[in-house]
């Protein structure tokens, strides 16, 4: 009697290498599978520990790359220092104060209503500048 189904699935050191660098790079579990040929579940079956640690090995990899950049003396050092700040210790940008702050959609309506009336051609003239109110003809 021959046995029925495929095969056990048994992964190569090769295999290894791809699904941890490919976790690594936030693909899908589904993409990798596909992309090596087995079904999602045998890919979580077989290399879960390749998942886990792609992302983890890889993210090592680039805080150690961002700290070496960080510690130049020019502009690519300083957008280093600053991104790792913002993210690693949730440094920010300074928030605009009161008088500095940008405004909002109804305050520029009603500033940009002002600015119309005043310059309209169909606005209320103003007087002459000889006009006196006690004139008579």
């Amino acid at each position: 009697m021959s046995a029925r189904g495929r095969p056990a699935f048994e992964p190569s050191d090769k295999d290894r290498r791809i699904a941890e660098a490919l976790a690594g790079w936030a693909i899908p579990q589904e993409r990798i599978a596909k992309v090596m040929g087995i079904d999602a579940k045998t890919l979580r079956k077989h290399f879960s520990d390749e998942l886990d640690v792609g992302s983890a090995r890889l993210e090592a990899q680039l805080a150690q790359n961002l700290l070496r950049i960080a510690g130049g003396n020019d502009r690519q050092a300083l957008i280093a220092t600053i991104f790792a700040l913002k993210a690693r210790f949730g440094w920010m940008e300074a928030t605009a104060t009161a008088s500095e702050r940008p405004l909002g959609k109804k305050e520029t309506a009603v500033l940009r209503a002002q600015h119309l009336s005043a310059t309209s051609k169909f606005r209320t003239p103003a007087p002459p500048p000889s006009y006196r109110g006690d004139h008579v003809n």
